[in-house]
Order: C-alpha cells, then sequence, then structure tokens
C-alpha cells in the first residue's frame, strides 16, 4: 500500500500545478489579445470582395470569441486540471481521478463545452480519444474525472502571450484563420485552422495549439 501511494500522489501534484499555471496563462491571452489594438479588436484584413462587411465583421468576431476557449481546452488536454486524492494514494478503480474544477462539475458539462467551440467531428475526437491513446476525461462518481493514465505533456508549446490572427473569408459558411504565435526564442509561428458555421453557430474545425 505504501509503494502505491508514493507511485500515485506525484501525477496528481503535477496536474495541480499545471492547472493553477493554466488559469494564469488564459488570463494572459485575454488581456493580451483585448490590448492588441487600440479599438480592442483582432487585427482583420479589409473588407473581402464580394463578402458583405457585416459578415466579415461577425467572423472577426466569432474568431476572436473561440480562439481564447480553444486555447483553454487545449491546455486542459495537454496539462490536465486539478484532482482530487484517492484514499491512501491508491489508483482510483473506475480508471478515472476526480477533477476539481467548479466550471464543469459533470462530464456533460465538459462535453457541452467542447462542442460549442468544435465542429461536431473533431469535438467527438477530442472528447473520446484526442491523441490516439483513449480519452483523456470521463465520468467519474457522476462527475467529472480525468484518466489514470494520463500524464502533463512537458513540451511548453508555443506562446499565446502575443497572439495575433487575421481571418480570411472563403465563403459565407467557412473561415480561413492564421494565427501567429511564438517559439521559445521568440520566433514568429505561423498556424492555420478553418471556422466553419454549423447549426447556425461558427465552429473551429480543429484544436490549434
Amino acid at each position: 500500500m505504501a509503494k502505491k501511494k508514493t507511485r500515485q500522489n506525484v501525477p496528481a501534484i503535477i496536474i495541480t500545478v499545471a492547472a493553477t499555471l493554466l488559469a494564469a496563462a488564459a488570463v494572459i491571452f485575454l488581456i493580451i489579445t483585448i490590448s492588441g489594438s487600440e479599438s480592442g479588436q483582432p487585427s482583420a484584413p479589409p473588407d473581402e470582395p464580394g463578402f458583405p462587411a457585416e459578415l466579415v465583421e461577425e467572423m472577426e468576431q466569432a474568431a476572436y470569441d473561440l480562439l481564447p476557449e480553444n486555447y483553454r481546452i487545449y491546455r486542459y488536454l495537454t496539462q490536465g486540471m486539478s484532482v482530487k486524492e484517492e484514499p491512501y494514494g491508491n489508483p482510483p478503480e473506475d480508471g478515472f481521478y476526480t477533477c476539481v474544477n467548479d466550471d464543469f462539475p459533470t462530464f456533460d458539462a465538459f462535453c457541452e463545452y467542447v462542442r460549442s467551440i468544435y465542429a461536431a467531428e473533431t469535438a467527438e475526437k477530442l472528447l473520446t480519444n484526442p491523441f490516439g491513446n483513449g480519452p483523456v476525461y470521463g465520468v467519474d462518481n457522476n462527475g467529472l474525472g480525468i484518466s489514470v493514465d494520463f500524464k502533463p505533456s512537458d513540451d511548453p508549446g508555443l506562446s499565446w502571450a502575443d497572439v495575433s490572427f487575421v481571418c480570411l473569408p472563403v465563403s459565407e459558411t467557412l473561415c480561413s484563420i492564421t494565427l501567429t504565435l511564438k517559439d521559445a526564442d521568440g520566433n514568429d509561428v505561423e498556424k492555420t485552422v478553418n471556422m466553419l458555421s454549423e447549426d447556425g453557430s461558427w465552429k473551429l474545425s480543429d484544436m490549434v495549439g
């Protein structure tokens, strides 16, 4: 029993620390994004020929709203959430630690949030098998749980602290978004993701991080 307690406590502590960093990073992202221009709006190209200005503005606003939420999900899936300790430090019998997150009291609440950001096919992949080795999150004691096999990524990834993006309408229901992030050396790195209209709402076609 003692050996199990020592082994299982380490990832729980790592997940807790990672979740704290996530909260701070999310705040930084929002502050920098909002202050990226004098108007508080993301940079965007002039009105695209053939597309009404109202539609272009709608796309820009949707991207402005969705990208911080995407970053939040990306961090949850790569860094995890805080969890409750199991009795005596044993691994959970159902394969999931119970998450401590007031925003998502249940797995259904987490699913609803993910589905509000991504197109249906992408959302289901992120919820069931985001990285090819099974789900990261699931039901645990009627709440939200994180897989006992989850290990936070040690890859710092790209910085979103000074992110900028440009929307390029492709059709009335499709828009291409080019983001400019920073690598560890401060160099610009461009990422592209599509945004599409699905059931009357704009959704991202993929997770970008």
